[in-house]
């Protein structure tokens, strides 16, 4: 049999190991350099979508409450609306989160309640139009009261913390051409008691098409 060429010689699998290491960093650079640009791409973000969101109306008025120092430090450069209204003879707080310019701002709500002292109880999932979103049974000190989240990009709602973040990974890799920023939504009572979810959705209408 003829001896084989150096070239192939070459190749053994010692050398194809020590290979292995550099093709490892030269692609984990690469991966650090798209994820710094992907991060400085200035997207569209959601701002127009939370500016219009009435403040007042028919059957139901709000006013603005100022975040306060942990709450400006968490949301950074987000976009944060975030409202006390009455509607249908109810009281809640309307917070919604734009993480475009600060994908950090936008958190797991669970872990958010965990971390202000609530335990979660139970969640159940409530239909609404595009999709769907979650009611949270919290209890703290004695006190249970419900809240209901859920991300929305405009036409389709979920409660999926996980789809959120493949979404945003996804729109910042398609620079924006996968669709509209998918924003958070957050509703809490604003004094303490169980809300009635589908008289709040009839009076204040608004909340189907965040």
């Amino acid at each position: 049999m003829e001896d084989q060429p150096e070239t192939e010689k070459a190749e053994t699998p010692e050398r194809v190991k020590r290979k292995t290491p550099k093709a490892l960093w030269l692609a984990l650079i690469v991966v650090m350099v798209l994820g710094v640009l992907w991060e400085r791409v200035r997207l569209p973000n959601a701002k127009e979508r939370l500016e219009r969101v009435p403040l007042k109306g028919f059957g139901f008025a709000g006013q603005e409450l100022p975040l306060d120092e942990v709450e400006l430090k968490v949301f950074g450069k987000a976009d944060v609306l975030n409202r006390v209204y009455s509607a249908g003879g109810q009281k809640f707080v309307l917070t919604v989160i734009d993480g475009t310019n600060d994908r950090h701002a936008v958190h797991d709500p669970l872990y958010c309640f965990k971390g202000a002292g609530w335990s979660v109880d139970g969640q159940t999932v409530k239909r609404i139009a595009g999709g769907e979103g979650k009611i949270l049974k919290l209890s703290k000190e004695g006190r249970q009261v419900e809240a209901m989240i859920w991300f929305s990009d405009g036409r389709e709602r979920h409660a999926s913390a996980m789809l959120y973040w493949w979404q945003t990974t996804v729109r910042r890799i398609t620079v924006g051409k996968s669709g509209a920023e998918p924003i958070l939504v957050v509703l809490q009572p604003a004094d303490g008691a169980v809300l009635n979810w589908d008289v709040l959705f009839d009076a204040f209408p608004a909340l189907r098409t965040i």
